[in-house]
């Protein structure tokens, strides 16, 4: 028969490791489209997190999609980046307080952010481009 004392520690132990161990944020699916300099992009890899107010949605893949970092804290929230990778032949971001816009709308988990983006074309990495986008998802 094990010692009480062993099987309390055993248990906390595993209490204490569990609740230091930081979480994955939660991954919920959804759907998106996102539009580049007016050519349409149907994606049904969406992966969206929330740690406290902040909320990220990925879009795609690495290889092709969008990642967006929104603030929920903000009144009314706002986008705070929006990166887009390979989308329509452009990839470039957006970031508040740098260059572009980005403006948002949100109705319960469903997000329409547009506005501007710096990058290049994936084709001319070398030149500087300026697309317009507009992405719709649902987390």
């Amino acid at each position: 028969m094990r010692s009480p004392i062993a099987a309390a520690t055993a248990v906390l132990t595993i209490t204490l490791v569990a609740a230091c161990t930081s979480r994955p944020p939660t991954q919920l699916a959804g759907t998106a489209s996102v539009t580049v300099n007016g050519n349409d992009r149907n994606f049904h890899i969406v992966k969206c997190g929330q740690r406290e107010w902040t909320r990220t949605i990925d879009i795609g893949s690495d290889f092709a999609g969008a990642k967006l970092i929104v603030d929920e804290s903000a009144q009314p929230a706002t986008v705070e980046s929006v990166h887009i990778q390979n989308v329509g032949g452009f990839t470039g971001m957006y970031s508040r307080g740098g260059d572009g816009t980005g403006d948002m709308s949100m109705t319960g988990d469903k997000f329409t952010v547009s506005g501007t983006a710096n990058g290049y074309k994936t084709d001319k990495p070398g030149e500087p481009a300026t697309a317009t986008y507009k992405i719709y998802v649902s987390c």
